[in-house]
């Protein structure tokens, strides 16, 4: 009792003179002093209370997914009970507190069910905007592992709902579990709805909906969400195009996208558009047919829709008015600034359409749940050990927890345990289907931190591993970006851990938009010790790079072929087989 009281009086003391870094220290490197700084969120002082929630958010960021999943389980309800604080910055320091504990945890049924509500009475309860925008982050993180019918429940409330803002949590909500349940129609309700909500004067509400198109936009098409989709694109433009600096950068973003997956869909098949733009013509869609038309952006196309305009009598809408500007950002990719709050999951497995979403993607729960039984703990013992990777991937679909063990092998573990669970994660990123990717979310940043190590083996197995899930992982974008941000930094401290995972990545195939950022920098690495891994690199893009694409890597012809007389044997011989690959892509090039 007497060293409770003590850590209870020393939380009180470094709370009271504002030592927050001390606290949380104390907090990592002891359990009770953990403890401790939830218990004071019981307290009547308000001050107290306010900066206990605030070490909180600093511990809770940098403690490992496996320890919060068991601090969901035992402290949720505190910080529940102080989102409903009449002080806002105690509710609001609660929410940000509350984001950082289920942040990649999968939730059991009865805590999904309980936190949606809790959230929907904070946004009826009509809060300070500034307390509400804290929920966005929630509700992107808030995952389930088995949805039970009190989870379809609530959705389906939400959905149902008067309230956009709720409603907007209903389809937040529903896609969530709807990439465990892969059901497409999801995209037609969201395509259906998103109108109502980015044409009001309710900001947040915009920004939330773009951040849910940003997502589905990575969806292949089919016909029937064009319609939809050719609606809500020139809704997006109009935003992209207006005069709202806080929504016009994203409205660009998801613009694009939108553009580039009608593009793909009418790829080839310009009579196909055609039709369906004289659909919207004769209905008098006309911005749409015109937007529409851009995407495609099939020249014969947009001459024959010039001619109708004009013999329609709206010579007046100028075709080039409705062209986006281009990007303002020429190196980094522009999402990271656009995305305030989403680390969005893709839909981008989702099988073919059935019913609306309304009908069919509440109903079919999914099995699972639960913590590792000590008989699955042998069998992941027995799969690491005889290295069978058919028995590993079935384990982790049937049980996600496999994962949190295998992250704390990596970070607790001996060097051995280490060895297998990087084996294992490796193998998971290769064989896992894309929607089943989401389980290794929580490996993410240990591998991170491996791929900077000094043993070459792990390094490189942490980037490879990384490079996979950047290509086909819902959160893939945040791993490029992070090894982006390190390649092109000034420092210089992320290059060598860079150029290792883009030799990977560009080895799964070729990525326009990323190359060129990445081919912007890469004669600065090829010298000196960095000059065989910005080698590597080189020969994976051109690799990969199509034949029409060869104009981006002539400019490293003449290098190549100083290094092929200067360097040691091996970076020569490397430079030779660049070369000659170059070649041969030329030759393909002018022969076809």
């Amino acid at each position: 009792m007497a060293a409770l009281e003590n850590i209870d009086g020393l939380l009180r003391e470094h709370l009271s003179s504002w030592q927050m870094g001390r606290i949380v220290e104390l907090a990592l490197r002891d359990d009770g002093a953990l403890r401790g700084l939830f218990k004071l969120l019981h307290k009547q002082d308000e001050e107290i209370k306010l900066r206990a929630l605030m070490a909180l958010e600093g511990v809770l960021k940098a403690l490992p997914d496996v320890k919060r999943l068991f601090l969901v389980r035992e402290f949720l309800d505190d910080l529940l009970e102080a989102a409903k604080s009449d002080k806002d910055d105690i509710a609001l320091h609660a929410l940000r507190a509350l984001a950082w504990l289920i942040r990649d945890i999968p939730l059991d049924p009865e805590t999904f069910v309980k936190l949606g509500h809790a959230l929907k009475d904070l946004v009826k309860a009509r809060r300070n905007e500034v307390v509400l925008l804290e929920i966005p982050p929630i509700l992107e993180n808030m995952r389930v592992l088995s949805p039970d019918p009190g989870v379809y429940d609530i959705i389906s409330r939400l959905l149902k709902s008067r309230n956009p803002r709720l409603r907007a949590m209903g389809l937040r909500l529903l896609l969530n579990v709807g990439t465990y349940t892969g059901d497409p129609s999801l995209l037609k309700e969201v395509f259906s709805s998103a109108g109502d909500m980015l044409t009001g004067e309710d900001v947040p509400l915009a920004d939330f909906m773009l951040n849910i198109l940003l997502e589905i936009a990575e969806h292949p098409l089919t016909e029937e969400l064009i319609d939809d989709v050719a609606r809500t694109l020139t809704t997006v433009k109009n935003l992209a195009l207006g005069k709202n600096p806080e929504l016009g950068e994203k409205a660009r973003i998801v613009a694009e996208k939108l553009e580039g997956a009608i593009y793909n869909y009418y790829k080839g098949r310009p009579e196909r558009a055609r039709e369906k733009i004289n659909e919207l013509l004769i209905n008098e869609r006309f911005y749409e047919a015109v937007d529409l038309a851009l995407a495609v952006g099939d020249t014969y196309v947009l001459k024959w829709l010039a001619d109708v305009l004009e013999k329609m009598g709206r010579e007046t809408l100028k075709i080039n008015e409705r062209v986006l500007p281009g990007p303002r950002y020429l190196s980094v990719p522009p999402e990271k600034k656009a995305q305030r709050y989403l680390t969005p999951p893709s839909l981008s497995q989702f099988k073919t359409p059935r019913k609306s979403a309304s009908d069919t993607a509440l109903k079919e729960p999914s099995p699972g749940g639960g913590e590792l039984s000590e008989e699955e703990k042998a069998g992941l013992k027995r799969a690491l050990e005889s290295g069978k990777t058919e028995e590993l991937v079935e384990l982790a679909k049937r049980k996600p927890e496999a994962v949190f063990e295998l992250t704390r092998k990596l970070e607790e573990g001996d060097k051995l345990e280490r060895m297998d669970a990087l084996w294992a994660l490796s193998k998971l990123a290769e064989k896992l289907d894309p929607a089943k990717t989401f389980i290794l979310r929580p490996a993410v940043e240990p591998l991170m931190r491996i791929a900077k190590s000094r043993n070459r083996w792990a390094r490189l197995r942490a980037a490879k591993t990384l490079a996979k899930l950047a290509s086909k992982a819902p959160y893939g974008e945040e791993v490029l970006r992070h090894f982006l941000e390190e390649y092109l930094s000034e420092e210089g401290e992320g290059a060598l851990p860079s150029l290792e995972f883009f030799s990977y990545y560009f080895s799964d195939g070729w990525d326009e938009k990323t190359a060129r950022a990445v081919l912007e920098k890469l004669g600065d690495y090829l010298n000196g010790e960095t000059l065989f891994d910005a080698l590597m690199l080189l020969e994976a893009l051109v690799s990969s790079i199509p034949s029409e694409k060869l104009h981006l890597v002539r400019p490293f012809v003449e290098k190549l072929k100083e290094i092929k007389k200067t360097a040691s044997p091996e970076e020569q011989k490397l430079a030779l087989r660049i070369l000659e690959e170059i070649a041969e892509k030329s030759k393909a090039l002018v022969t076809s």
